[in-house]
């Protein structure tokens, strides 16, 4: 099963033990088989390219979550829990109440779990600990609160907050429309790149999607923004970054400078390096972005439980 490289993000602010004690931790909840009946299942598990639980990088370390889940769709379901209810009403010559209709539901979703396909992905997680930044290699909040929950049960207490920017849509929208208007400084420390997309919701949600050199469509932006338009993502430029930043500060095709390694490194020490570039690079976007978004922490953070 290969790694995902890391090009995705949704981020935390939060305080992680030292690489020390967080591989004691981990240990606690290191992979194990799929259950028969069980419908999902996740754990740490070494890098597949360093081999390590916990890889060491510049600044922090890299864990690796795999995330084993069965594979059954609702129309099938759906189909026969149908046919087992119309048979036994069948039998009973009466109507099955509702709460014997969801037992047989749930019935058929433990039989259909025994035989089901299982599907097996592995996420990456970085942490800087010089920023106190952990960073999720998804889009998928779902799938960033699954290693920020499995990171709880094991360390037992957690302080992570999920960075929010107020009125970040309405703020991308305004530096648009500045930068638009010849701002010099809207994203300052950032340049906007070629893919911007924005929607408005009238009787349905609209979306308009550009991809071209944004100066060449400045009228079609502008005229767009005035209409009531507000901005979905966009493409940026910075600290030797190009992503797209979304309006729940999620980040997309994160594209990171590269390196040239020689034959005799080997892939362990490459990818070790690599990512520790990739996250000290990554780090200066997300806190160029704070600062520029304004971004402010809670005056009061309580430990997760």
């Amino acid at each position: 099963m290969n790694l995902p490289k890391f090009r995705n993000a949704i981020v935390y602010r939060a305080t992680l033990p030292s690489i020390e004690a967080i591989e004691g931790h981990l240990a606690e909840l290191q992979y194990e088989e799929i259950g028969e009946t069980e419908f999902a299942r996740a754990a740490f598990v070494p890098n597949p390219i360093t081999g390590e639980l916990v890889t060491p990088i510049e600044n922090g370390y890299a864990i690796v979550v795999r995330r084993d889940e069965k594979i059954i769709p609702a129309q099938v379901v759906a189909k026969e829990a149908r046919e087992r209810i119309e048979r036994i009403e069948k039998l009973s010559g009466g109507k099955l109440k509702r709460q014997e209709r969801n037992a047989i539901i749930c019935d058929v979703k433990v039989d259909l779990c025994k035989k089901a396909f299982v599907r097996s992905s592995l996420i990456l997680a970085l942490y800087n600990s010089k920023d106190n930044l952990l960073v999720v290699n998804t889009t998928n909040k779902n799938i960033s609160s699954l290693v920020g929950s499995l990171l709880i049960k094991v360390v037992g207490s957690l302080k992570t907050e999920t960075i929010h920017i107020d009125n970040i849509k309405n703020g991308l929208t305004t530096r648009l429309q500045n930068h638009l208007n010849g701002s010099n400084d809207a994203f300052d420390g950032f340049t906007v790149g070629d893919y911007i997309q924005l929607s408005r919701l009238v009787e349905h949600k609209e979306v308009l999607r550009f991809s071209a050199e944004h100066a060449s469509i400045t009228n079609e932006l502008t005229e767009s923004l005035a209409g009531g338009f507000t901005v979905d993502q966009m493409e940026l430029n910075g600290c030797g970054v190009n992503f797209l930043l979304t309006e729940r500060f999620h980040f997309r095709r994160i594209d990171t400078q590269s390196f040239n390694y020689s034959d005799d490194e080997d892939k362990a020490f490459q990818w070790r390096h690599q990512t520790g570039a990739d996250l000290f690079q990554f780090s200066q976007v997300v806190n160029q972005l704070c600062k520029l978004l304004a971004y402010k922490e809670p005056e009061q953070q309580k430990p997760a439980a």
